[in-house]
C-alpha cells in the first residue's frame, strides 16, 4: 500500500486554490478535503433552523446536531447532499461570519484532521486548501503551498466568476473588496492567513502569469523534489 500524506494549499481570495486543489487531487488519485464547505454547512444549518449566526454561543450549540461528510466529491450535511446548495450566496456569506468564532474553528479543525487521518491511513494523498490549512489544520503537512497572485489579477478572476453567474460587476469595486479581504484575512485574531509564508515552510507560487496546468506542474515539481511523487 502506498504511504499517504497531506498537501496543504493556502493563499488569498481568488488565487485559484479551489480549482488547483480539486484537479491536483484528481490527478494524484487522492482525496480533496474542501475545508471551507464545512463552515458553509454550519451556516446553512443555522439559516434553516433560524439560529442567529452572529451569536457564537447559539452557533456552538448546533454543532452536536450536525454531521458533515464527503463522498464521491459531494458534501453531505446530516446525510443530505448539499454540494450545490452551499455555493449559494447566503451560505457563503454566513460561512464568513461563523468562521471567525474560535470554538467553531476548533471544532471543525478537529473534524478536518480526523477525516484526513482516516484517508492517510488508507494510503491516500489528501489535498486540502484554505487560509490556515498549513498553519492550523495540517502544520505537519508533507508539502505546504502558498498560492498567490497580484490583487489586480485576482480581481479580474473574481469579476469573471461573477459575470459567469450573471451578476453586474465593477472592476474597481471588486479590486477594493479583494484588497479589503486580504487585510481582514491577514489581520484576524483567529488563525489568520500567513503574512510571511516563506518563514513557515511554504513553497510560494505566484500564478499571476501562469496557466492552471503550469501551476499544477510547479506543485508536482515540488512533490518530486521531496520524493513524494514520480510522474
Amino acid at each position: 500500500m502506498n504511504k499517504g500524506f497531506t498537501i496543504a494549499i493556502d493563499g488569498p481570495v481568488a488565487a485559484g486554490k479551489g480549482t488547483v486543489a480539486t484537479r491536483l487531487a484528481r490527478e494524484l488519485k487522492g482525496f480533496y478535503l474542501y475545508t471551507g464547505s464545512m463552515y458553509r454547512c454550519v451556516a446553512l444549518f443555522c439559516l434553516r433552523e433560524g439560529v442567529d449566526i452572529t451569536n457564537p454561543a447559539e452557533v456552538a450549540n448546533v454543532l452536536q446536531k450536525l454531521t458533515i461528510a464527503f463522498h464521491a466529491n459531494r458534501v453531505l450535511l446530516n446525510g443530505e447532499d448539499v454540494t450545490d446548495r452551499i455555493i449559494q450566496e447566503d451560505a457563503a456569506n454566513g460561512a464568513s461570519v461563523v468562521a471567525v468564532f474560535p470554538h467553531i474553528r476548533e471544532n471543525l479543525v478537529s473534524r478536518q484532521q480526523y477525516i484526513a487521518k482516516e484517508h492517510v491511513a488508507k494510503g491516500q494523498i489528501v489535498v486540502s486548501e484554505g487560509r490556515d490549512t498549513g498553519t492550523k489544520v495540517f502544520p505537519d503537512a508533507a508539502l505546504k503551498i502558498y498560492l498567490t497572485a497580484a490583487p489586480e489579477i485576482r480581481a479580474k478572476r473574481r469579476q469573471k466568476q461573477f459575470e459567469e453567474k450573471g451578476r453586474a460587476t465593477n472592476f474597481e469595486e471588486i479590486l477594493a473588496e479583494v484588497k479589503e479581504r486580504d487585510t481582514r484575512d491577514k489581520g484576524r485574531e483567529t488563525d489568520p492567513l500567513p503574512s510571511h509564508p516563506e518563514k513557515l515552510g511554504y513553497v510560494i507560487i505566484d500564478d499571476s502569469q501562469m496557466t492552471e496546468q503550469e501551476t499544477l506542474s510547479e506543485i508536482k515539481k515540488a512533490l518530486q523534489e521531496r520524493n513524494l511523487f514520480n510522474d
